[in-house]
């Protein structure tokens, strides 16, 4: 089609030189014998651009069926990802509560904590989906919250799974714990990404290190280890950003994070060499005034 309309353009073009050339001549040529070959190629002009009408009009409503069949596909999606979600926290609670209840009869076993490992990781997936699936549809109010010990019970949490892999953990707090006024479901998500990709990125045998800050206006948390190094710092917050070598997880992680930071205006730190890696958040104390967003 757009050759035809290039055909036309030129043909045009040319006509039009012609008829000029041969008004300027004074050879007395009538330039009327041109008359039939303007008309025609006139014709021609207006039917292709109908024919481009017809062809614009197509795409469109091609586009708007592919439009309406991708809206269809991503409301099934969220739907299936919320009856999965939905349906994966009872037999979590079934594992755990089993757990549990052969420990306090039989004792510890290598094998259940094994699986209590596992489970706490699965754990930590379930909870970043099910936030992502409600997020849109909740309120998330605040309320006051002793920094240092939540970030204390977060990482008592994880202890296990840090065992595992030969890591432990050291909290240096200088809060004196002073409460933080944030919602304990988003502030459970910052933390419990970190302190998982602490886990799951430093090396073997390493000690990740928490340091806990209370300034007059804010409170930071900062977390830092010796591991494998980010090459690219500006897309580790990118949805499914992969680096080289990093398979694990499914990349929403840190993305949620960011989501998270941008609402409640929390300021993002990173820096990562062959000495160590650092994340630190930065986290307006915020006041009693218990709103939700």
């Amino acid at each position: 089609m757009l050759i035809l309309g290039l055909i036309a353009f030129f043909s045009t073009g040319l006509l039009g030189i012609i008829s000029f050339y041969k008004h300027l001549d004074a050879s007395g040529e009538n330039i009327a014998v041109y008359l039939p070959y303007g008309v025609l190629i006139f014709f021609f002009n207006v039917f292709y651009l109908k024919a481009i009408r017809l062809s614009r009009e197509d795409y469109e409503n091609q586009l708007k069926k592919e439009k309406e069949y991708s809206q269809k596909l991503l409301a099934a999606q969220k739907r299936f990802l919320r009856y999965a979600v939905h349906e994966t926290n009872t037999p979590l609670a079934v594992i755990v509560a089993n757990i549990e209840l052969h420990e306090m009869e039989h004792g510890k076993h290598i094998a259940l904590q094994n699986i209590e490992a596992a489970t706490k990781n699965i754990s930590g997936i379930y909870d970043d989906l099910s936030y992502l699936t409600q997020r849109d549809k909740l309120e998330y109010p605040k309320e006051k919250i002793d920094f240092a010990s939540f970030v204390q019970n977060r990482v008592d949490f994880f202890d296990i799974v840090a065992k595992q892999s030969n890591i432990t953990f050291d909290i240096i707090d200088k809060t004196n714990h002073a409460t933080l006024f944030f919602n304990e479901t988003r502030l459970q998500r910052i933390i419990d990404n970190n302190i998982t990709n602490a886990i799951k990125y430093t090396y073997e045998h390493e000690m990740v290190t928490i340091i806990l800050y209370d300034t007059v206006e804010s409170m930071l948390f900062e977390i830092y280890s010796y591991s494998t190094p980010i090459e690219d710092t500006n897309h580790i917050f990118d949805a499914y950003y992969r680096e080289d070598g990093m398979e694990d997880g499914l990349g929403l992680g840190l993305d949620l994070v960011k989501n998270i930071c941008a609402k409640e205006n929390i300021d993002i730190f990173v820096e990562s060499n062959e000495t160590r890696t650092t994340f630190c958040y930065t986290f307006p104390k915020g006041n009693d005034e218990n709103t939700a967003t």
